[in-house]
């Protein structure tokens, strides 16, 4: 794959770099995760950037689905903020699912909103390792929705919540709904989590929430499961270079430190086990980034793209949490300390891989494009 990006894609690449660099300075990004909460005024400012428009189609007042520019921008804001970054791919993956799956009055709807940021999304998936489920049944006139999601990022500030559910009478059968937090029925609980503590994570219990009929995302008679598999794929992409990020944040933050902290007359990045920790993490980190961007470059072509994105995302939390791990080993006693950031890497990465990353799905999508079925 060429790796050299094309000349509009270098300029989103310094735009966040430069904004990132002047409105998230470390000391800043630290007292954020301290705090539990973004600045209202940083949020306002990042959506001034008009990066919201590369995940929708023109017709609904964007500039054309750009997936490699998108995953620029996630990939880009993790190496020192993963919780803009995360925000910012939450809202791409709803329009893309939106877009995949949504009826025409749908995407006229939200798509223009989602165009210049007004919508701000929170996705609502129970977690098959623990278990959890949320059901719906159709009633005289409309839906019904039952269960619970124990972490639901950027719940708080959410307008709108796509919610994962199965029929109550066949389990077999999973839709999406478009729910207002606001709704009646509606229990959000603020959440404490180990990482990306200032995302605003609730957890969310649904008891005999009512919804239209117009509420299901599509139509409930005419699931398309490539449109389900794709809307799967762009959450595995958006993760993965939200990962690819955090791992590279990581390791140069450890590099910066093994180069300035010297031991025996020497920095300790010249002792051999701390380089080969630092270059072992440069070659995942860079197998990472091209594995995001060949299922970028598939998915902008028009072609199937969500076992490349598995794999990607399969391989980039695994190079993210090590890197958070290796970044607290190198930084020694440091590394532990809430003055530095290694362990707010390392918080970050592990609650990522915990909470976002499911890997018997990802085994189950990469295995299918094997050829091995379960």
């Amino acid at each position: 794959m060429d790796e050299k990006l094309s000349r509009e894609h270098e300029m989103i690449l310094d735009a966040v770099r430069y904004w990132v660099k002047k409105q998230c300075p470390r000391t800043e990004t630290m007292a954020w995760d301290e705090s539990n909460q973004l600045p209202p005024e940083i949020l306002s400012k990042f959506k001034e950037l008009d990066l919201w428009a590369m995940g929708v189609d023109e017709q609904f007042g964007g500039t054309g689905r750009d997936w490699l520019g998108i995953t620029l921008v996630v990939e880009t804001l993790a190496e020192m903020e993963p919780v803009l970054a995360g925000l910012y791919a939450t809202d791409m993956w709803g329009a893309a699912t939106i877009a995949a799956m949504g009826t025409e009055e749908q995407k006229a709807s939200f798509l223009p909103q989602l165009t210049e940021g007004k919508l701000p999304l929170a996705r609502v998936k129970p977690s098959q390792p623990l278990e959890e489920t949320i059901q719906f049944r159709q009633g005289q006139s409309g839906w019904i929705l039952n269960g619970a999601c124990k972490q639901v990022d950027f719940a708080q500030q959410a307008q709108m919540l796509v919610v994962q559910a199965t029929a109550e009478n066949n389990p077999d059968l999973t839709s999406q709904f478009l729910l207002s937090p606001s709704s009646e029925g509606v229990e959000i609980s603020p959440l404490e989590t180990l990482g990306y503590r200032s995302a605003g994570s609730c957890s969310i219990e649904l008891h005999d929430v009512y919804l239209s009929l117009e509420a299901i995302l599509g139509q409930v008679e005419k699931i398309n499961p490539m449109a389900a598999a794709l809307a799967q794929g762009a959450w595995n992409l958006l993760m993965a270079a939200q990962a690819t990020g955090m791992a590279q944040g990581a390791m140069a933050y450890a590099l910066e430190h093994a180069k300035g902290r010297v031991q025996f007359n020497q920095p300790i990045g010249n002792f051999p086990a701390i380089r080969e920790k630092l270059t072992e993490l440069s070659v995942m980190i860079r197998a990472s980034r091209l594995m995001v961007r060949t299922a970028a470059a598939l998915a902008d072509a028009g072609q199937k793209y969500h076992a490349e994105a598995a794999q990607a995302l399969l391989m980039a939390s695994s190079t993210a949490e090590k890197a958070g791990l290796e970044g607290i080993q190198i930084l020694g006693g440091y590394g532990y300390s809430l003055e530095y950031d290694a362990q707010r890497y390392f918080r970050n990465a592990m609650q990522l891989v915990c909470s976002g990353v499911e890997k018997s799905s990802l085994y189950a999508t990469i295995g299918k494009s094997m050829g091995l079925t379960p």
